[in-house]
């Protein structure tokens, strides 16, 4: 009796043996996949991570090629070599590439005329006001020294070498239509009555009969 007791207990003992191991080599194989499964899923997020890397590498510099077309194609503008023939005698092809070529970003527009003026626009090209930028460096980047000349809520302008002339509207108890003249050498502003009062003394200072005031987007659509 006592024999076949432990017989019995024996089978179960080596049952429970078989059973235990069969489970620790399942759980083992287990393990075994789920690591093999991160190996492979860390690689290929790696190689995911080198692949974006790899296409954000080439985004920029298709970004980068295309601002330099842009740039280079502004350059050869018909209205930029225009500009060129204004550069004043002292600074003769000497004036910054950037002067030029940076037209602004996003809701802010810049209109370069005469160096070292420029026209800025904020939010829309609706109106502008004229800036000093003879100091300025690096036209791309705030506080860079560009000083306002007090000329501002330009709506529409013609210029020379010398002159810019337009129309401004000045806000006081409701907006007004105001005539101007700036001097860009003495760095004077002149008022008139009306446009022909205007259009009348910029002839005296080598605008030609068919000078028209152009719009800050008409211009700005023309680089």
């Amino acid at each position: 009796m006592t024999a076949l007791k432990f017989n019995t207990n024996g089978k179960q003992a080596l049952r429970w043996l078989i059973g235990f191991g069969v489970s620790l080599l399942v759980l083992v194989f287990a393990i075994l996949m789920l690591a093999r499964g991160v190996a492979g899923k860390a690689k290929e997020f790696v190689g995911n991570i080198e692949e974006f890397g790899k296409e954000q590498s080439e985004r920029m510099d298709s970004l980068n090629n295309l601002y330099t077309n842009s740039k280079d194609s502004l350059l050869e503008s018909a209205s930029v070599n225009y500009l060129m023939t204004l550069e004043p005698d002292s600074i003769g092809g000497r004036v910054p590439e950037q002067f030029y070529s940076y037209l602004g970003f996003r809701d802010y527009y810049r209109l370069p005329i005469v160096w070292p003026y420029s026209l800025h626009c904020m939010d829309s090209l609706g109106d502008a006001t004229l800036y000093n930028e003879a100091n300025v460096q690096q036209f791309d980047v705030n506080d860079n020294g560009e000083l306002s000349c007090d000329v501002n809520g330009i709506m529409t302008f013609a210029f020379t070498k010398e002159h810019l002339i337009g129309m401004k509207v000045k806000i006081e108890n409701k907006p007004k239509k105001v005539y101007f003249a700036y001097d860009f050498k003495n760095k004077s502003e002149k008022i008139f009555k009306n446009e022909q009062e205007l259009l009348n003394y910029a002839r005296g200072k080598g605008f030609d009969e068919s000078t028209e005031l152009k719009s800050c987007k008409d211009y700005y659509n023309g680089f």
